[in-house]
């Protein structure tokens, strides 16, 4: 009787360490399906997004009313910036426009461009966001002021 008793003890703890294995191999398929879910770092705005057309809005302005800006992005990398000083006498100096070829960050998700002065913007569906040199974003409600909206006229 006693040799039954261990027989079948021996028995359910071989069972119980199949099914602890089973459930550590499923845990780790899990873990690897969660590992390859993870966003691919190959897709960034720059191949990802439809990004070129005209992105139009009113910037902000420290001594005028605003600054009504016009970016055109072309596939070439040529862009066409327009910028007028709202409030101001309508001089050449308050009334600008440039052309040239723009440049990518190596993330793929910034674009900079300008000759007198450099300007960065963040490129997302449908817009474009202004940001600072080191890419970092005016945060709060004043950060929608920052944004020039797709257009899509060409």
């Amino acid at each position: 009787m006693k040799s039954i008793i261990i027989l079948f003890a021996l028995v359910c703890l071989i069972s119980c360490k199949d099914q602890e294995k089973t459930a550590e191999s499923n845990s780790l398929e899990s873990s690897d399906e969660e590992i390859n879910t993870k966003p691919d770092s190959a897709h960034n705005s720059q191949n990802s997004l439809d990004w070129d057309g005209v992105y139009e809005g009113v910037l902000p302005c420290g001594d005028c009313e605003g600054i009504e800006t016009s970016i055109q992005l072309k596939k070439n990398l040529d862009y066409v910036l327009s910028q007028h000083y709202m409030g101001r006498d309508d001089t050449e100096e308050n009334n600008f426009n440039e052309t040239g070829k723009f440049e990518w960050n190596k993330q793929g998700n910034t674009v900079s461009l300008g000759k007198r002065k450099k300007l960065y913007f963040q490129v997302s569906e449908n817009y474009l966001l202004q940001v600072f040199k080191d890419e970092s974003k005016v945060m709060g409600d004043s950060a929608v002021k920052y944004r020039l909206t797709k257009t899509n006229k060409l």
